[in-house]
Parts: structure tokens; sequence; C-alpha cells
């Protein structure tokens, strides 16, 4: 099965290569690989430390922010499966093996997703989450998005059924996105782990007041909650909590903050 890979770049270079690594390391027997960096105009080494792997470049100093950037690579990126990580993210060991195999296995699924590994900018482990079952409705109604990106793949037509991410966000296109994806199909759910999402100072999904904004952005244009989508989505916290014990600690504890304060009832 063969990847189609993006990931965006702008003055990467603190953790490109453990990123480009993460993704070179994929290839096996079962997944073959195409890799598309779209570079906004680094002034570091982040196209230098590209040139270290088989990835191809686009230089794209116009582009309009992230998703413009991953809307460009997946025009670009040639396989039968697409997905982007970012340049402080990683794919995790074998995850693209699994996900081949998961697709393969199901022929009617159209996107995957899986746990996620919360890491430091050291790479220490922070905790870890994996997804549990919802509906649109909950999943707007939690105000944020519980789909964790990093471990997001999705066959090629299924993509295009949904569309491009929309540009008008900077960093809750994702959310609108599998809010789209919902309306269609709901993901497969893989017990492993699929991706690792680095958490670190700087980094554009830690502002909490864009994330709010933005959120309420996706709620607005999906169908606001009422009253009812509230409490759904107060209990796909529940479940959430309940069955990520150990990343619900990390999260009383600080170790983990990746999201904006809950919405109120409208």
């Amino acid at each position: 099965m063969r990847f189609g890979i993006v990931t965006p770049t702008l003055n990467a270079e603190r953790f490109l290569e453990q990123t480009l690594r993460s993704v070179w390391t994929q290839r096996g027997p079962a997944v073959e690989i195409d890799h598309v960096i779209v570079d906004g105009g680094s002034t570091d080494r982040t196209l230098e430390i590209a040139e270290g792997f088989p990835s191809r470049v686009l230089v794209s100093p116009d582009d309009r922010g992230m998703y413009d950037a991953v809307n460009r690579g997946l025009e670009l990126v040639e396989g039968e499966v697409l997905g982007y990580i970012n340049a402080d993210d990683e794919i995790a060991p074998g995850a693209l093996a699994l996900v081949a195999a998961a697709l393969e296995r199901h022929p009617g699924v159209g996107w995957v997703c899986g746990r996620v590994e919360y890491i430091d900018a050291e790479g220490r482990v922070l905790g870890r989450m994996k997804p549990v079952g919802l509906s649109l409705r909950s999943y707007l109604g939690l105000g944020w998005s519980c789909i964790p990106q990093q471990t997001v793949w999705a066959r090629r037509e299924f993509c295009e059924r949904v569309g491009s991410f929309d540009i008008a966000y900077r960093n809750c296109g994702d959310y609108d996105w599998y809010a789209r994806a919902l309306k269609l199909e709901h993901p497969r759910i893989l017990p492993q782990t699929i991706g690792r999402f680095r958490l670190h100072p700087g980094q554009i999904s830690l502002d909490p007041e864009t994330m709010r904004r933005e959120s309420r952005m996706v709620q607005e244009r999906h169908g606001h909650p009422d009253a009812l989508g509230w409490v759904l989505g107060r209990l796909l916290s529940l479940r959430l909590n309940a069955s990520n014990p150990a990343w619900f600690l990390a999260k009383k504890r600080g170790r983990i903050s990746f999201k904006p304060p809950a919405t109120s009832v409208p």
C-alpha cells in the first residue's frame, strides 16, 4: 500500500529530523511512501535537513498558512492512502504497516485513527490517549477535537469526498475536516499507538484563544450544539477520561495541556 504523506514546514529545524526519520522508517514490504514537504520560506536549516531524506520539497512562500500548505502537498503527493504529519510530531514505529493491514482487512472503511502518544520536547512520554466511539453531535458538543490528527489516515477517494482543509482556520482545520468526515462515515479506531504528538512552547495548537475562537466556528458551521448536544459532549469527555485513566491523571497534574476550556451551554 502506497502512502502519500505531507509535512508543512516553516523554520522547523528543531524537530524535523526526528519527524522525517519517523516517516522513512515506516517503509517495508507492506508500505511504500511518497512524502512531500511544503515549506513556507524557512530561513533556518529546515531545507538542509530535508536534503538528507528521500522527501520531495515544494518551496511555497506564498501559502496562506499551514492548511493551505497541506492542501498544496495533498495535490502533489502520490498514494492510495493520505495523511499529514507536522514537522514537530512523529508517526509511531510500525504504524503505517498496521494502518495498511487494517484497510486491507476492511475494504469498505474510508478512514482510520488510533491511539496517540503525547511527548515533550525531549521525546519523553507524557501520556497516551485512545479515541472512543462518538457521534457528530457529541463531537461538536465536546468543543474540541478528540480525534488525534497524528493518527488519522484516509483513502484518497474518501479525502476527495470530504474535500480540502478550510484555510480560514489557523489550527482547528482538523476539527472542521473531521466533522465533515463524520457526516459521511465514522472512522475505524485502531487500538495501537499510531502517532506521537509533541507538546512544546511556541506550538500553534497550544494557543488557547485561537483554539477557542476557531472551535466555536466549527460548532456554528456544523450545527451549534443545543443543550442535548452539550450533554452528549460532556458524556463523551467522561468516556474519554474513563477509557484513558493515565491520560486523565496527566491532564489533572498539568503534564498535558492542549485544548481550550470547554464552551458553555448555549
